[in-house]
């Protein structure tokens, strides 16, 4: 999107960019935008990715320290070992102990209820056979059967 955009020098490290709605003045050594999106994430928006390029540095090189790849292999060069805790000695208060939770409330979905479908052809057929037994249809919600979730009206 920042192909169109002018790009005036203010000084060397300055630069004035004329984009689409507004101008921008855009500072690469302190990484900076008067849009706000360099400033806050620390990755060039479209602004400092064209000024870079008009000086030649690459968009790459426009990007904080923190988002580079040796930054990521020594945060994470030591080994991480898990604390293994026995739950022996778990301390659980014997007011979270005894604490009844109850399921939370639930109504019915807003709107008019949905209408049972009309019957394909295999349907028809496959009633007209009558030796199949009919497949029962079970609650995903309640494990009821004779009713699905969608039709569902007890609480959980």
């Amino acid at each position: 999107m920042g192909k169109t955009f002018l790009v005036q020098p203010v000084n060397e490290h300055r630069f004035l960019v004329h984009g689409d709605t507004i101008d921008c003045l855009v500072d690469l050594d302190r990484r900076t935008c008067s849009c706000g999106k360099y400033d806050l994430l620390k990755i060039p928006c479209r602004h400092a990715i064209r000024a870079g390029l008009t000086v030649g540095r690459a968009p790459s090189s426009l990007t904080d320290f923190m988002f580079t790849t040796s930054n990521w292999r020594t945060a994470y060069e030591e080994t991480i070992n898990p604390i293994g805790v026995p739950e022996d000695s778990w301390v659980v208060p014997d007011t979270v102990r005894n604490a009844s939770v109850l399921a939370p409330e639930s109504r019915r979905g807003a709107g008019r209820r949905r209408k049972h479908r009309y019957e394909t052809v295999e349907d028809k057929l496959r009633s007209s056979q009558g030796a199949q037994e009919k497949k029962r249809c079970r609650c995903s919600r309640c494990g009821e059967e004779n009713h699905n979730r969608a039709t569902c009206d007890r609480a959980i």
